[in-house]
Protein backbone atom coordinates (compact mmCIF):
# COMPACT_ATOMS: atom_id res chain seq x y z
CA UNK A 1 0.00 0.00 0.00
CA UNK A 2 2.79 2.43 0.89
CA UNK A 3 4.54 1.78 -2.42
CA UNK A 4 1.28 2.40 -4.27
CA UNK A 5 0.72 5.73 -2.53
CA UNK A 6 4.28 6.87 -3.13
CA UNK A 7 3.99 5.99 -6.81
CA UNK A 8 0.68 7.85 -7.01
CA UNK A 9 2.14 11.01 -5.47
CA UNK A 10 5.29 10.83 -7.59
CA UNK A 11 3.33 10.46 -10.79
CA UNK A 12 1.03 13.37 -9.92
CA UNK A 13 4.06 15.63 -9.54
CA UNK A 14 5.61 14.19 -12.70
CA UNK A 15 2.55 14.96 -14.79
CA UNK A 16 2.14 18.41 -13.24
CA UNK A 17 5.72 19.20 -14.21
CA UNK A 18 4.93 18.36 -17.83
CA UNK A 19 2.02 20.76 -18.08
CA UNK A 20 2.70 23.88 -20.16
CA UNK A 21 2.83 27.22 -18.42
CA UNK A 22 -0.07 28.63 -20.43
CA UNK A 23 -2.51 26.40 -18.56
CA UNK A 24 -2.46 29.16 -15.96
CA UNK A 25 -2.47 32.00 -18.45
CA UNK A 26 -5.07 34.72 -17.79
CA UNK A 27 -5.87 36.57 -20.98
CA UNK A 28 -3.77 39.66 -21.68
CA UNK A 29 -1.63 39.48 -18.53
CA UNK A 30 1.49 37.32 -18.86
CA UNK A 31 4.09 36.30 -16.32
CA UNK A 32 7.57 37.35 -17.46
CA UNK A 33 9.92 36.12 -14.77
CA UNK A 34 9.38 38.17 -11.63
CA UNK A 35 7.14 40.68 -13.43
CA UNK A 36 3.60 40.58 -14.76
CA UNK A 37 3.05 42.41 -18.03
CA UNK A 38 -0.27 43.46 -19.55
CA UNK A 39 -0.51 43.77 -23.34
CA UNK A 40 -3.00 46.39 -24.55
CA UNK A 41 -2.64 46.01 -28.29
CA UNK A 42 0.96 47.04 -28.94
CA UNK A 43 1.13 48.94 -25.64
CA UNK A 44 2.73 47.16 -22.69
CA UNK A 45 2.83 47.91 -18.96
CA UNK A 46 3.97 46.25 -15.75
CA UNK A 47 0.81 45.08 -14.00
CA UNK A 48 0.35 44.39 -10.29
CA UNK A 49 -2.35 44.41 -7.64
CA UNK A 50 -1.97 45.18 -3.93
CA UNK A 51 -4.25 44.38 -1.00
CA UNK A 52 -2.49 46.48 1.67
CA UNK A 53 -4.99 45.81 4.47
CA UNK A 54 -4.63 42.03 4.30
CA UNK A 55 -1.38 41.30 2.43
CA UNK A 56 0.71 44.43 3.11
CA UNK A 57 3.25 44.88 0.27
CA UNK A 58 2.66 41.54 -1.48
CA UNK A 59 2.17 41.93 -5.23
CA UNK A 60 -0.40 39.87 -7.13
CA UNK A 61 -0.59 39.35 -10.88
CA UNK A 62 -4.32 38.75 -11.02
CA UNK A 63 -6.02 36.32 -8.61
CA UNK A 64 -6.60 37.93 -5.23
CA UNK A 65 -6.76 35.95 -1.96
CA UNK A 66 -9.13 38.31 -0.13
CA UNK A 67 -12.04 40.62 -0.66
CA UNK A 68 -11.79 44.26 0.38
CA UNK A 69 -9.57 47.11 -0.73
CA UNK A 70 -7.55 46.32 -3.87
CA UNK A 71 -5.19 48.64 -5.76
CA UNK A 72 -4.54 47.98 -9.47
CA UNK A 73 -1.31 49.48 -10.83
CA UNK A 74 0.04 49.73 -14.38
CA UNK A 75 3.59 51.06 -14.81
CA UNK A 76 4.07 51.97 -18.46
CA UNK A 77 6.71 50.29 -20.61
CA UNK A 78 5.85 52.72 -23.41
CA UNK A 79 6.21 56.45 -22.80
CA UNK A 80 3.37 56.95 -25.28
CA UNK A 81 0.92 55.48 -22.76
CA UNK A 82 1.35 58.60 -20.68
CA UNK A 83 -0.50 60.50 -23.43
CA UNK A 84 -3.22 57.90 -24.04
CA UNK A 85 -6.69 58.01 -22.41
CA UNK A 86 -7.14 54.71 -20.54
CA UNK A 87 -10.45 53.25 -19.32
CA UNK A 88 -10.47 50.56 -16.62
CA UNK A 89 -13.52 48.37 -16.04
CA UNK A 90 -14.21 45.39 -13.74
CA UNK A 91 -17.12 43.08 -14.59
CA UNK A 92 -18.69 40.06 -12.96
CA UNK A 93 -17.83 37.05 -15.09
CA UNK A 94 -21.26 36.50 -16.60
CA UNK A 95 -19.71 34.52 -19.47
CA UNK A 96 -19.11 31.47 -17.26
CA UNK A 97 -15.79 30.90 -19.06
CA UNK A 98 -13.53 31.78 -16.14
CA UNK A 99 -9.84 31.96 -17.06
CA UNK A 100 -10.64 31.17 -20.73
CA UNK A 101 -12.70 34.34 -21.33
CA UNK A 102 -11.43 36.49 -24.19
CA UNK A 103 -12.18 39.91 -25.65
CA UNK A 104 -14.78 38.48 -28.05
CA UNK A 105 -16.62 36.97 -25.07
CA UNK A 106 -16.72 40.33 -23.31
CA UNK A 107 -17.91 42.03 -26.49
CA UNK A 108 -20.73 39.48 -26.67
CA UNK A 109 -22.13 40.45 -23.25
CA UNK A 110 -25.59 41.88 -23.96
CA UNK A 111 -25.67 44.37 -21.07
CA UNK A 112 -22.11 45.23 -20.15
CA UNK A 113 -23.21 48.05 -17.83
CA UNK A 114 -25.30 45.64 -15.75
CA UNK A 115 -22.29 43.33 -15.37
CA UNK A 116 -19.94 46.20 -14.44
CA UNK A 117 -18.99 46.52 -10.78
CA UNK A 118 -16.37 49.24 -11.26
CA UNK A 119 -15.64 51.78 -13.98
CA UNK A 120 -12.85 54.31 -14.20
CA UNK A 121 -13.70 56.44 -17.21
CA UNK A 122 -10.96 57.20 -19.72
CA UNK A 123 -8.30 59.49 -18.36
CA UNK A 124 -4.68 60.37 -19.10
CA UNK A 125 -2.20 59.45 -16.36
CA UNK A 126 1.50 60.17 -17.00
CA UNK A 127 3.86 57.42 -15.88
CA UNK A 128 1.61 55.20 -13.74
CA UNK A 129 -2.09 54.34 -13.93
CA UNK A 130 -3.67 53.44 -10.57
CA UNK A 131 -7.22 52.60 -9.52
CA UNK A 132 -8.69 51.42 -6.23
CA UNK A 133 -11.71 49.15 -5.82
CA UNK A 134 -13.41 47.60 -2.81
CA UNK A 135 -14.50 44.01 -3.48
CA UNK A 136 -17.54 43.21 -1.36
CA UNK A 137 -17.71 39.50 -2.16
CA UNK A 138 -15.79 36.58 -3.63
CA UNK A 139 -16.19 35.36 -7.17
CA UNK A 140 -14.90 35.41 -10.75
CA UNK A 141 -14.35 38.74 -12.46
CA UNK A 142 -13.13 40.15 -15.77
CA UNK A 143 -10.81 43.13 -16.03
CA UNK A 144 -11.16 45.21 -19.22
CA UNK A 145 -8.55 47.86 -20.04
CA UNK A 146 -9.10 50.06 -23.10
CA UNK A 147 -6.61 52.54 -24.55
CA UNK A 148 -7.54 55.00 -27.32
CA UNK A 149 -4.72 56.07 -29.64
CA UNK A 150 -4.68 59.90 -29.45
CA UNK A 151 -3.94 60.37 -33.18
CA UNK A 152 -5.70 57.53 -35.01
CA UNK A 153 -8.58 57.16 -32.50
CA UNK A 154 -7.97 53.39 -32.69
CA UNK A 155 -9.12 51.42 -29.62
CA UNK A 156 -6.88 48.74 -28.10
CA UNK A 157 -8.27 46.47 -25.40
CA UNK A 158 -6.97 43.89 -22.95
CA UNK A 159 -9.06 41.38 -20.99
CA UNK A 160 -7.82 39.49 -17.95
CA UNK A 161 -9.98 37.05 -15.98
CA UNK A 162 -9.26 36.82 -12.25
CA UNK A 163 -10.68 35.31 -9.09
CA UNK A 164 -11.26 37.06 -5.76
CA UNK A 165 -11.39 35.15 -2.50
CA UNK A 166 -10.60 31.53 -1.67
CA UNK A 167 -8.34 29.67 -4.07
CA UNK A 168 -9.67 28.81 -7.50
CA UNK A 169 -8.46 25.24 -8.02
CA UNK A 170 -9.51 25.09 -11.65
CA UNK A 171 -8.96 21.62 -13.10
CA UNK A 172 -6.79 20.33 -10.25
CA UNK A 173 -9.54 18.33 -8.43
CA UNK A 174 -10.63 16.71 -11.69
CA UNK A 175 -7.01 16.01 -12.57
CA UNK A 176 -6.42 14.29 -9.20
CA UNK A 177 -9.58 12.24 -9.67
CA UNK A 178 -8.45 11.09 -13.13
CA UNK A 179 -5.06 10.01 -11.75
CA UNK A 180 -6.74 8.11 -8.93
CA UNK A 181 -9.10 6.38 -11.37
CA UNK A 182 -6.19 5.45 -13.62
CA UNK A 183 -4.30 3.88 -10.74
CA UNK A 184 -7.40 2.06 -9.52
CA UNK A 185 -8.10 0.70 -13.00
CA UNK A 186 -4.56 -0.60 -13.17
CA UNK A 187 -4.96 -2.45 -9.88
CA UNK A 188 -8.14 -4.12 -11.07
CA UNK A 189 -6.34 -5.37 -14.18
CA UNK A 190 -3.84 -7.30 -12.15
CA UNK A 191 -4.47 -10.62 -10.45
CA UNK A 192 -2.43 -9.52 -7.48
CA UNK A 193 -1.60 -6.29 -5.68
CA UNK A 194 1.40 -5.27 -7.80
CA UNK A 195 1.29 -1.53 -8.54
CA UNK A 196 3.80 -0.61 -11.28
CA UNK A 197 5.23 -4.14 -11.32
CA UNK A 198 8.54 -4.51 -13.12
CA UNK A 199 8.72 -8.29 -13.10
CA UNK A 200 8.66 -10.52 -16.18
CA UNK A 201 5.39 -10.80 -18.00
CA UNK A 202 4.21 -7.35 -17.04
CA UNK A 203 5.36 -5.39 -20.09
CA UNK A 204 1.82 -4.92 -21.37
CA UNK A 205 0.62 -4.04 -17.88
CA UNK A 206 3.25 -1.35 -17.58
CA UNK A 207 2.44 0.07 -21.01
CA UNK A 208 -1.27 0.14 -20.24
CA UNK A 209 -0.57 1.80 -16.90
CA UNK A 210 1.43 4.60 -18.51
CA UNK A 211 -1.34 5.20 -21.03
CA UNK A 212 -3.88 5.46 -18.19
CA UNK A 213 -1.61 7.83 -16.31
CA UNK A 214 -1.23 10.08 -19.35
CA UNK A 215 -4.99 10.46 -19.82
CA UNK A 216 -5.09 13.42 -17.36
CA UNK A 217 -2.26 15.04 -19.33
CA UNK A 218 -4.17 14.70 -22.60
CA UNK A 219 -7.25 16.13 -20.92
CA UNK A 220 -5.45 19.16 -19.51
CA UNK A 221 -3.49 19.80 -22.69
CA UNK A 222 -6.73 19.71 -24.59
CA UNK A 223 -8.33 22.11 -22.12
CA UNK A 224 -5.37 24.46 -22.35
CA UNK A 225 -5.36 24.44 -26.15
CA UNK A 226 -9.12 24.75 -26.52
CA UNK A 227 -8.77 28.53 -26.30
CA UNK A 228 -5.71 29.39 -28.44
CA UNK A 229 -4.36 32.92 -28.79
CA UNK A 230 -6.60 34.90 -31.15
CA UNK A 231 -6.87 38.51 -32.19
CA UNK A 232 -10.42 39.69 -32.76
CA UNK A 233 -11.60 41.95 -35.60
CA UNK A 234 -12.98 45.43 -35.02
CA UNK A 235 -16.51 44.21 -35.68
CA UNK A 236 -16.07 41.23 -33.35
CA UNK A 237 -17.27 38.90 -36.16
CA UNK A 238 -13.89 37.33 -36.97
CA UNK A 239 -10.71 36.21 -35.22
CA UNK A 240 -7.28 35.20 -36.45
CA UNK A 241 -4.33 33.25 -35.05
CA UNK A 242 -0.78 33.29 -36.38
CA UNK A 243 1.94 30.68 -36.73
CA UNK A 244 5.38 31.82 -37.85
CA UNK A 245 7.74 29.79 -40.02
CA UNK A 246 10.52 30.81 -37.60
CA UNK A 247 10.13 30.83 -33.83
CA UNK A 248 10.96 33.10 -32.09
CA UNK A 249 10.27 35.81 -34.62
CA UNK A 250 13.56 36.69 -36.33
CA UNK A 251 15.23 40.07 -36.81
CA UNK A 252 16.25 41.05 -40.34
CA UNK A 253 15.19 37.73 -41.84
CA UNK A 254 12.49 37.26 -44.44
CA UNK A 255 10.05 34.60 -43.30
CA UNK A 256 6.43 33.54 -43.72
CA UNK A 257 3.33 33.17 -41.56
CA UNK A 258 0.30 30.93 -41.61
CA UNK A 259 -2.82 32.87 -40.62
CA UNK A 260 -5.89 30.94 -39.49
CA UNK A 261 -9.09 32.94 -39.97
CA UNK A 262 -12.29 31.96 -38.17
CA UNK A 263 -15.68 33.37 -37.34
CA UNK A 264 -16.31 34.42 -33.74
CA UNK A 265 -17.96 31.01 -33.29
CA UNK A 266 -14.79 29.19 -34.39
CA UNK A 267 -15.80 28.23 -37.96
CA UNK A 268 -13.07 28.49 -40.64
CA UNK A 269 -13.45 31.36 -43.11
CA UNK A 270 -12.71 30.32 -46.68
CA UNK A 271 -11.99 32.43 -49.76
CA UNK A 272 -11.41 35.71 -47.94
CA UNK A 273 -9.18 38.38 -49.41
CA UNK A 274 -6.44 39.30 -46.93
CA UNK A 275 -3.98 42.19 -46.93
CA UNK A 276 -1.28 42.48 -44.27
CA UNK A 277 0.65 45.63 -43.49
CA UNK A 278 2.42 46.96 -40.44
CA UNK A 279 4.76 49.38 -38.79
CA UNK A 280 6.21 50.75 -35.57
CA UNK A 281 3.97 53.53 -34.22
CA UNK A 282 6.63 54.58 -31.71
CA UNK A 283 9.09 55.25 -34.57
CA UNK A 284 6.52 56.34 -37.17
CA UNK A 285 7.66 53.97 -39.92
CA UNK A 286 6.34 50.91 -41.71
CA UNK A 287 7.74 47.57 -42.82
CA UNK A 288 10.80 47.38 -45.04
CA UNK A 289 9.04 44.72 -47.15
CA UNK A 290 5.57 44.24 -48.60
CA UNK A 291 4.14 40.94 -47.31
CA UNK A 292 1.79 39.13 -49.68
CA UNK A 293 -0.81 36.41 -49.16
CA UNK A 294 0.43 33.76 -51.59
CA UNK A 295 -1.83 30.78 -50.92
CA UNK A 296 -5.24 29.80 -49.60
CA UNK A 297 -4.42 26.52 -47.84
CA UNK A 298 -8.00 25.62 -46.95
CA UNK A 299 -9.72 25.21 -43.59
CA UNK A 300 -9.27 28.92 -42.91
CA UNK A 301 -5.46 28.85 -43.35
CA UNK A 302 -3.68 31.46 -45.48
CA UNK A 303 0.05 31.67 -46.21
CA UNK A 304 1.75 35.07 -46.00
CA UNK A 305 5.26 35.53 -47.37
CA UNK A 306 7.75 38.39 -47.43
CA UNK A 307 7.71 39.45 -43.77
CA UNK A 308 10.84 41.09 -42.35
CA UNK A 309 11.21 43.04 -39.12
CA UNK A 310 14.30 45.23 -39.39
CA UNK A 311 14.23 46.73 -35.89
CA UNK A 312 13.75 45.44 -32.38
CA UNK A 313 10.75 46.75 -30.52
CA UNK A 314 6.95 46.75 -30.75
CA UNK A 315 5.30 46.40 -34.13
CA UNK A 316 1.64 46.64 -35.03
CA UNK A 317 0.40 44.51 -37.92
CA UNK A 318 -2.92 45.38 -39.55
CA UNK A 319 -4.79 42.57 -41.29
CA UNK A 320 -7.52 43.82 -43.63
CA UNK A 321 -10.24 41.27 -44.42
CA UNK A 322 -12.55 41.46 -47.40
CA UNK A 323 -15.31 38.89 -47.23
CA UNK A 324 -17.97 39.31 -49.87
CA UNK A 325 -18.86 42.98 -49.84
CA UNK A 326 -17.82 43.64 -46.23
CA UNK A 327 -14.43 44.79 -44.94
CA UNK A 328 -13.02 44.34 -41.45
CA UNK A 329 -9.68 44.79 -39.71
CA UNK A 330 -7.68 42.88 -37.12
CA UNK A 331 -4.77 44.39 -35.18
CA UNK A 332 -1.91 41.96 -34.41
CA UNK A 333 0.71 43.29 -31.95
CA UNK A 334 4.21 41.86 -32.42
CA UNK A 335 7.25 42.26 -30.17
CA UNK A 336 10.75 41.52 -31.46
Amino acid sequence: MMKFLLNLIANIFLILSLLPGHVQAHGSVVDEGDLCVINIGFYRAHFKIFQPRTSEQTEFCEDLPDTGESIFVMEYLHNELGNVPIEFRILRDVTGLGRFAQLSDVQAIEDIEAATVFLQKARVEPGVFTVLHQFEGEGDFLGLVTARHPETDQLYSAVFPFHVGSADWGYLPLFALLVLLAQTGYLYMLKGWRPFSVGKGHTQDRAYTRVLMLLPVFFLLGAADSQPGFWVSESGMYRVSMQSQVNPLPLNQIHSWILNLQTAEGLPVENATLELDGGMPAHNHGLATAPVVTANLGNGDYQVEGLRFHMQGDWVMTLTLTIGTSTDKIIIPVSI
